[in-house]
């Protein structure tokens, strides 16, 4: 809506000025024809009114300089505000002024609104801001905005686009509930999902770490905090045994969905659930596809960052399949690890890679792309296809289906 009525009071100038030029040369013409020095005094003024407000509008939208400032970082679906900072570099008496700002062409938003209208000044900086949300993941830059003035009399619009420090916005996925428990397998030490942490309570030493609230104040290391000059805590390895690899299929072309979301936003948004409480719980959790599988030991708090950035960085653009991506993990996991494999569009090779590695439990999070679109192909086939479930269950994989859900938070 608001738009809308910047646009159209933009046209309606562009009218009225085109109108005003049309009358100035019809009096000029009529001047000339009938001889008349009032006529042609009319419309020489009509003119120099059109060139001096052509003048205005023109400073009006020059001599500018901008800086924006927004939130580095939000998730998906949470309202983004983007100020915009306005100098003039000359001391002139400008009219309003409103910007627009070239956001990527591929940052999905909803909500969209447009800054206000400002009268720029050369002693103080003047703000204005819009607001959106933004409903895809991924890391976007832009650095153009135009700016749009007109003249005191609102005769005449003239706009100007300027190129401006570049500003960034990293979007990760919305956590998105798994309603089932994933049951992974508990290796060969004692589960400590049920108790929380996993570092901290053991007994072996691992090292030491900062401090960090929820920490039990008997494992302070005071030689290394009196050395540091900040409370450092030794971390231990409880041996655990739960190891859990996630692995989204990214295969180009199996991504259906629509301008809200599709399957493959919602399995990075059910991955970075399950990531997070699992960490949490203390299951060493990894992307094998996306990491080296040793990162997987290093803290919870740090294993949270990477698990928005890999969610946010992971795109379905690769050629191969998820049964290759797996294939190709095939020396890297181990006896009683969990592998949850997140798919969309049936992959006739995964039940038999699947088959050919013993002793590691897969769980496949089965999506139906038919959810996603407004108008599904009825030749479409999705992962939780009854046919496709079976034959991954026949080779021991338990299978959870996946309904489409609203985003919360």
């Amino acid at each position: 809506m608001a738009e809308q009525v910047v646009y159209g009071t933009h046209r309606l100038n562009r009218y009225a000025g085109t109108a005003l030029t049309w009358a100035a040369v019809f009096l000029l013409v009529m001047a000339v024809l009938v001889f008349s020095p009032m006529l042609f005094y009319m419309a020489t003024a009509v003119i120099i009114t059109i060139l001096a407000a052509r003048l205005q509008a023109w400073l009006a939208v020059r001599y500018l300089r901008f800086e924006r400032f927004t939130s580095p970082a939000v998730r998906v679906g949470e309202p983004v505000t983007v100020e915009i900072v306005v100098w003039s570099e000359r001391q002139l008496k400008r009219p309003l002024v409103t910007v627009e700002d070239h956001l990527p062409g591929r940052l999905v938003t909803k909500g969209l609104t447009h800054s206000l209208a400002v009268a720029p000044s050369f002693d103080q900086p003047i703000r204005t801001r819009y607001t959106f949300t933004p409903m895809r993941r991924g890391r976007y830059k832009w650095e153009r905005l135009t700016v749009h003035g007109t003249d005191a009399l609102g005769l005449v619009t003239m706009s100007k686009t300027y190129h401006t420090e570049p500003v960034e916005l990293e979007v990760y996925p919305s956590p998105l509930p798994v309603n089932e428990e994933l049951r992974p397998a508990m290796g060969w030490g004692a589960s400590d999902l049920d108790s929380g942490r996993s570092q901290g309570a053991g007994l072996d030493p691992k090292g030491v770490r900062e401090f960090v609230q929820g920490d039990p104040m008997r494992y302070i290391h005071w030689r290394s905090s009196a050395r540091r000059g900040k409370i450092m805590v030794k971390e231990f390895e409880t041996g655990s045994g739960v190891s859990l690899s996630m692995v989204l299929q990214r295969t180009e072309g199996t991504e259906i969905g629509d301008q809200e979301t599709s399957t493959f936003e919602a399995m990075c948004g059910h991955a970075l659930y399950l990531a997070t409480d699992y960490a949490k719980k203390g299951a060493v959790v990894s992307f094998p596809t996306e990491e080296p599988k040793q990162a997987g030991f290093e803290h919870a708090e740090v294993r949270q960052r990477a698990f928005r950035r890999i969610l946010t960085d992971i795109m379905p653009t690769h050629r191969t399949s998820i049964s290759q991506d797996l294939a190709s993990l095939r020396g890297q996991l181990k006896e009683g690890e969990t592998v949850a494999l997140f798919v969309a569009i049936p992959d006739p090779d995964l039940p038999g890679v699947i088959l050919s590695i013993p002793d590691v439990q897969f769980v496949v999070l089965a999506y139906d792309p038919r959810e996603y679109t407004a108008k599904p192909d009825p030749a479409l086939r999705g992962a939780s296809d009854p046919e496709y479930v079976a034959a991954l269950e026949r080779v021991g994989t338990r299978v959870i289906a996946m309904p489409r859900q609203e985003r919360v938070g």
